[in-house]
């Protein structure tokens, strides 16, 4: 009796060590995306099912910027680099669609500038 209450001490400890290693699953998925807006590298990691987590930068001279997000819409999603500085980005993507597109399309503007662009996956 007292062989059969260890084991199964053993294996209760053993399962709660196992589910507490393979953590919580993630709530979405993360889908990258690489393109250019003329001159402009564009970086676009979306967050699908979870739009909010999405993130954007863009690359120029060397030198690279993270946009942060300001507006998600069922069409968009609208990124901004601070209030008042005259950029932004905007992507066109349905948030409601259950998987990722393999290509997006959007906006770069940057003062009276509006450049469209085209992403596609990154493999």
């Amino acid at each position: 009796m007292r062989c059969r209450a260890l084991l199964t001490t053993i294996v209760g400890l053993w399962l709660g060590v196992v589910s507490m290693i393979q953590g919580e699953p993630k709530a979405y998925d993360l889908v990258k995306y690489r393109g250019k807006a003329g001159a402009v590298a564009v970086a676009f990691d979306y967050a699908s099912g979870y739009a909010e987590g999405s993130e954007i930068r863009t690359t120029q001279g060397g030198k690279t910027t993270q946009f942060k997000i300001d507006t998600v819409d069922t069409g968009s999603l609208g990124f901004v680099l601070q209030k008042g500085s005259g950029k932004s980005v905007t992507v066109k993507i349905d948030t409601d669609q259950m998987t990722a597109p393999a290509k997006v399309t959007g906006t770069y503007t940057s003062g009276d500038k509006s450049i469209p662009f085209t992403l596609t996956k990154a493999r």
